[in-house]
């Protein structure tokens, strides 16, 4: 008897940990980059995240895979809601990950979270004091209608931020056939 309820936890157990494993990936994309080596989305990728245009915060930490093909950010934007008036009503924070293959760029975000925004004794907008929740929970909140536009909201935002990744390497691979081009002449 103890075995059978034993193996009945370890199956709802396993269970669980799989659901939460597939809700943790909310956004995937993989961008075929044909006109790329992969030694060269490394070093394009690389010097994106070492120059100005890529901004970070303090508290923030870009993490270098060892063979420098992937590489791990903590991100973060505010979502609006889309009234007449423009209100923050949270604030979205999510781990990006990009991973280089030959030809291709994958972008994920994973362990996505938002901080709830209410307003104060003010009447400003602020953070409330309550711990960040997972978005799966923090989207039951919402109506139908705001719901879809939460969502737009948020696919919109992870294609500018891949998108953004995208013009920079290919931004970097003109500039260097320029220079080639400058110096053979």
């Amino acid at each position: 008897m103890k075995t059978r309820w034993l193996s009945c936890l370890v199956v709802v157990l396993v269970i669980f940990l799989v659901s939460v494993q597939l809700n943790q990936s909310y956004f995937q994309r993989v961008v075929p980059m044909t006109a790329f080596s992969l030694s060269q989305l490394k070093s394009y990728t690389n010097q994106h995240f070492q120059s100005e245009g890529y901004t970070q915060s303090e508290d923030s930490t870009l993490i270098v895979g060892a063979d420098s093909a992937s590489f791990q950010y903590p991100q973060q934007f505010m979502l609006y809601n889309r009234s007449a008036l423009k209100h923050p009503v949270g604030l979205l924070m999510y781990q990006a990950i990009v991973e280089l293959k030959e030809e291709k760029i994958r972008y994920s975000a994973d362990s996505i979270f938002v901080q709830n925004y209410i307003r104060n004794r003010y009447s400003r907008y602020v953070a409330d004091n309550k711990s960040p929740q997972p978005l799966s929970e923090w989207q039951q909140r919402w109506r139908d209608k705001q719901q879809d536009r939460l969502n737009q909201q948020i696919e919109k935002s992870f294609e500018e931020q891949l998108q953004q990744l995208i013009d920079a390497i290919q931004q970097q691979k003109i500039e260097q056939v320029n220079v080639t081009n400058l110096e053979d002449w």
